[in-house]
């Protein structure tokens, strides 16, 4: 991905250039400078105009086309490990596997069971996400509700765009009227957490997680604001995190709660093209009587 290299004081007009750079050139093409602005007026004081422009310049943003890069690593991984886990990992390229020209047949899917809370909407990142995997490598997709057995040769993949606390995940595989003892099904995702890596694997060991990238606690708000002070582009009295909340409270209620942090007390700084996961910031997705998200979710 493209980078800038980090300012070592806060210059808000480098910044603001910065921005509109990551827009203008295709990195978040996506995301209008006009939006941009709109976002950034809601901020009223400097040092509340300061924090807006330090977060969408650290904001990790992934346009539909590295969204794509990240979940080709993540499905080359699940399919390998199934081929290594068949003994035939170095007689077959995984692409063809996917076509099944290995003996084994690939399903996939998105986290959703109807009566769990994870309803089979479409528009819903794992479906989005299902149906990217089915056009690209022609892989079989199907609800997991429909599927309660898997055949010998059959593997299923569980595809969504990311995962930061493995909560949903979680619960989706404890509602999956599934038998996970045989190794047949994996899980595939763009962008995952190493916190949601942890609790998955802790609680289901025979459902390995693949990601394309993996987000740790130092890209995300609280520990990202602690270097802004540190690297003196923040030079206020009051930390970042203190001004952000002074805008959060201004603003409430929002429409989903008034969960700061976002979903998980994550504090992501994500965002994708198609929409910004609730584990992000929740400044940054969702909306109020006097607040427009940056992204709609």
């Amino acid at each position: 991905m493209s980078q800038i290299n980090q300012l070592d004081n806060f210059d808000q007009l480098s910044v603001m250039r910065a921005v509109h750079w990551l827009s203008r050139t295709g990195v978040r093409s996506s995301l209008s400078f006009e939006r941009i602005k709109q976002w950034v007026n809601q901020f009223q004081t400097p040092e509340e105009k300061t924090l807006a422009w330090l977060i969408l310049r650290n904001l990790i943003f992934r346009t539909t086309e590295q969204l794509k890069s990240s979940m080709r690593q993540a499905m080359k991984q699940a399919t390998l490990h199934f081929l290594e886990q068949a003994g035939i990992k170095d007689t077959v390229t995984w692409t063809d596997a996917l076509e099944n020209k290995a003996g084994l047949s690939f399903l996939c899917g998105p986290p959703a069971l109807p009566g769990f809370g994870l309803p089979t909407q479409p528009g819903k990142s794992g479906d989005l996400m299902a149906r990217l995997v089915n056009r690209q490598y022609g892989i079989d997709k199907h609800y997991p509700s429909d599927v309660r057995v898997l055949q010998a040769d059959e593997r299923f993949i569980i595809v969504d765009d990311g995962t930061y606390t493995g909560v949903q995940l979680g619960n989706f595989l404890r509602g999956w009227e599934m038998d996970f003892s045989h190794g047949r099904v994996a899980i595939a995702v763009g962008m995952a957490h190493k916190d949601a890596c942890d609790t998955l694997m802790q609680a289901f060991p025979n459902v390995p997680l693949f990601k394309g990238e993996l987000l740790t606690a130092d890209a995300c708000f609280d520990e990202i604001s602690k270097r802004w002070i540190t690297s003196g582009q923040w030079t206020y009295q009051r930390s970042p995190l203190e001004v952000y909340a002074d805008v959060h409270n201004r603003h409430k209620p929002f429409k989903h709660g008034n969960g700061v942090n976002g979903y998980g007390n994550i504090g992501a700084l994500v965002a994708f093209e198609h929409g910004v996961p609730d584990d992000s910031i929740q400044l940054l997705w969702d909306e109020s009587k006097t607040w427009i998200p940056l992204i709609d979710r």
